[in-house]
């Protein structure tokens, strides 16, 4: 049987990091041109940004392991301004979907948001982006919003949605 660990990230974890985003983005995001991804992933994902998010008191990004291997990554933003929690990304390397990684970093958002006083927890899934906007259905989220979203020179609709926790 498989073990699923969830942690903390470190700075260690930066390049595994980049690693999950890079490839789980080029596997998903078909309907953005490869070059517009490469161009968002260098703007907001270089080794800079990430030392940003490291040290941002309102953001927690935790790693998921699969016996021993990084495997996805989650973000998770307290927007205080908004009295909103937000799962602002939540990415798994597509040879480790369907092993139950997602749903135990969703759980850990859950349980961070508790902490938190809230209970709701937010997200935003690409309009285009069909398996991981059924995938969040199933867990229970709503999508009333929408707004554009910008991923190097291509805009694409972004679904905003919540769910109750």
């Amino acid at each position: 049987m498989s073990e699923i660990k969830i942690r903390k990230w470190m700075k260690s974890d930066f390049k595994s990091v980049r690693k999950i985003l890079l490839q789980t983005w080029l596997k998903t995001y078909s309907f953005i041109p490869e070059k517009d991804i490469h161009i968002h992933f260098e703007k907001f994902y270089n080794e800079a940004k990430l030392n940003i998010l490291y040290t941002d008191p309102y953001t927690q990004c935790f790693i998921s392991e699969l016996d021993g291997t990084p495997a996805g990554w989650m973000k998770l933003l307290n927007n205080v301004s908004q009295k909103r929690f937000y799962v602002s990304s939540l990415y798994v390397l597509p040879e480790f979907q369907g092993f139950g990684i997602g749903k135990a970093l969703m759980n850990k958002a859950d349980e961070t948001a508790r902490s938190k006083n809230y209970d709701r927890i937010w997200i935003g899934v690409m309009s285009e982006n069909k398996r991981a906007l059924n995938w969040y259905t199933k867990q229970g989220f709503i999508f009333p919003e929408e707004e554009p979203f910008q991923m190097g020179n291509t805009t694409v609709m972004h679904l905003i949605g919540y769910k109750l926790i």
